[in-house]
């Protein structure tokens, strides 16, 4: 085998919605050693974002009320952002309690050059559309909790740079000793993702094949609907051998939801066909473990299972159009996470084009 860059080709990308998104890089040191251990740093930090969040824009008195009944909700950045609920109006969604969040956490660890160490933190957040223009008040969070201090000891650190991640080039955006906070000039699109060209099938003469490696926890969850008695027939967790059918409709949905909700609607000319033509692409090889987890609340003590899929597979396409149509897909996946608990950091992917070559 031999590995290539994903290229994709222009007529297939045009089917995919015009996303916004900013990826940024965030670098802290603290203020006295401190090692928070790589299982539990991604709920150390998901955890006292959102607190930190809501107490800077809460309204006294409101912290132990539900979001969505407070006059404040349709302009509020944590509601907005941490606690969206479909519009009144909305036609997609609108039984839903509440919405993908349009944002990722991506946990220390998670790439090669940003390691754990007790010297500082260094985690990236991907902010997705309208969320974006929150930028200024996921700094002040930031500030406000290297102050107050994170994990068991409450460690204060202190922001050394928050800077984009964009494949034209990065852009600092607010360092430590700054006292105002640039606005990204540059936002990832649709096109800054699918920028280069893909091998066909006329052109390698070989199967398409591409592995994923699931490298945070993947909940994936199918089989939901209602029975020939109108029973509800409750929807069962993936625990190993991951289908592509299934990965592909979770990507879809979420890509559409936070279109929908967050930036410019998806509108693809049939969205059932993209999950018909996943269910062809064959699964060849699997080597996954489920990964045992689960995170406490702060703010109630309940705890909450964020198990799920680690590891890698193989799936095989069956024909050009296939893969042409659905590797993009994928390639947003990368930036978008899928599977439960996504805005957390679980559920991320990267892909790799695996072309069998003759000798």
């Amino acid at each position: 085998m031999t590995t290539q860059l994903l290229t994709l080709p222009e007529p297939e990308a045009r089917l995919l919605p015009q996303i916004r998104a900013v990826r940024l890089v965030i670098r802290t040191r603290w203020r006295r050693p401190n090692l928070i251990p790589g299982p539990v740093v991604a709920n150390v930090l998901r955890g006292a974002l959102g607190i930190t969040f809501r107490k800077l824009v809460c309204p006294e008195g409101w912290l132990d009320h539900a979001c969505h009944p407070c006059p404040l909700y349709a302009e509020c950045g944590y509601g907005q952002v941490f606690a969206p609920t479909p519009p009144d109006d909305a036609t997609q969604l609108r039984l839903q309690q509440d919405l993908p969040r349009p944002f990722v956490i991506e946990p220390p660890g998670l790439h090669p050059d940003e390691p754990i160490t007790d010297a500082g933190l260094t985690f990236r957040l991907m902010l997705f559309g309208t969320a974006i223009e929150r930028l200024p008040y996921f700094i002040s969070t930031l500030d406000r909790l290297g102050h107050d201090g994170l994990g068991r000891d409450r460690v204060p650190f202190r922001i050394e740079q928050i800077a984009t991640c964009h494949p034209a080039g990065d852009e600092v955006l607010y360092t430590g000793d700054s006292t105002t906070v640039r606005l990204p000039q540059r936002t990832i699109t649709t096109d800054d993702l699918l920028s280069s060209p893909i091998p066909t099938l006329e052109e390698t003469g070989t199967p398409l094949c591409l592995r994923l490696d699931f490298l945070t926890p993947l909940l994936l969850k199918s089989g939901s609907g209602i029975d020939s008695h109108g029973r509800r027939i409750a929807a069962t967790e993936i625990r190993e051998r991951p289908p592509f059918g299934v990965i592909a409709r979770r990507l879809r949905d979420r890509l559409s939801a936070l279109c929908t909700f967050f930036g410019e609607p998806w509108r693809h000319p049939d969205f059932a066909s993209l999950g018909t033509q996943a269910d062809r692409v064959s699964l060849v090889d699997s080597h996954t473990v489920w990964l045992t987890r689960s995170r406490r609340s702060t703010r109630t003590g309940d705890a909450h299972e964020i198990s799920g899929l680690v590891g890698h597979a193989t799936y095989e396409f069956p024909d050009d159009a296939t893969f042409a149509a659905l590797s993009p897909l994928l390639k947003i996946g990368e930036l978008l996470h899928v599977g439960k608990h996504a805005p957390w950091g679980n559920g991320a992917i990267k892909m790799t084009q695996l072309v069998e070559t003759k000798s």
